[in-house]
């Protein structure tokens, strides 16, 4: 996944006029700043934006309420990729009411036009489905990318802390061991199905071996 577009509405310390970031600018970048001034705000607006996911208090079940900022309604990330040759946006938004007491979600996925500017929708009768369709086009979840190609502030030690279960199956995801689990399961099919075919072949050899000694010399 090489990052292309970011743009953030009312994320964190970003407001409604926060320009876009363009990162076919560069190849490599230095966030530097004060304390609270939307460094990390930013690698948390692509995860968010992907899965979902960014930093919350220990126990929330989800960020969104965290992420908003302060005295705003509607928050939004769009999040512009490439991956393998083609061009994919993620647009995620979270909306409350004036009251606080209700809250609303929505989530898109696109793929670029390759013969336009437009884009055309990946989106998901769900937004479960459409997180499944993220999830299958990027080969990872949430997870295995913060395990992996990324490091939260303050949680390097993300894998270590895993059981040792959690850490065969992240390990699992990031090397795509499953492919192997079914090419597993095919080969013990066919070798189920040859072993069929030798019992069928061999039971009729003996159907034959015993009508051969009924036949008269």
């Amino acid at each position: 996944m090489i990052p292309v577009r970011l743009e953030l509405k009312n994320f964190l310390s970003y407001g409604t006029e926060a320009p876009p970031l363009e990162f076919d600018h560069f190849d490599v970048a230095c966030l530097s700043g004060g304390n609270g001034e939307g460094k990390s705000a930013l690698l948390d607006a692509m995860t968010w934006a992907v899965w979902g996911e960014g930093r919350k208090s220990s126990g929330r079940r989800k960020p969104d309420e965290e992420l908003i900022r302060i005295g705003a309604r509607h928050m939004q990330v769009s999040f512009t990729f490439d991956l393998e040759g083609t061009r994919y946006r993620v647009v995620r938004s979270f909306s409350r009411s004036e009251t606080g007491k209700t809250t609303s979600s929505d989530l898109e996925f696109q793929l670029k036009d390759a013969e336009g500017d437009g884009y055309r929708p990946l989106t998901g009768s769900t937004q479960r489905e459409t997180q499944a369709r993220i999830d299958d086009t990027l080969g990872l979840d949430y997870d295995t990318f913060i395990n992996s190609a990324f490091l939260l502030q303050g949680r390097s030690d993300e894998f270590t802390q895993k059981t040792p279960s959690q850490r065969k199956e992240i390990l699992t995801r990031i090397l795509n061991l499953s492919r192997y689990e079914a090419l597993e399961d095919k080969a013990r099919d066919h070798w189920r199905e040859a072993k069929e075919r030798q019992q069928r072949a061999e039971a009729e050899v003996e159907r034959l071996e015993t009508a051969l000694k009924d036949v008269p010399d």
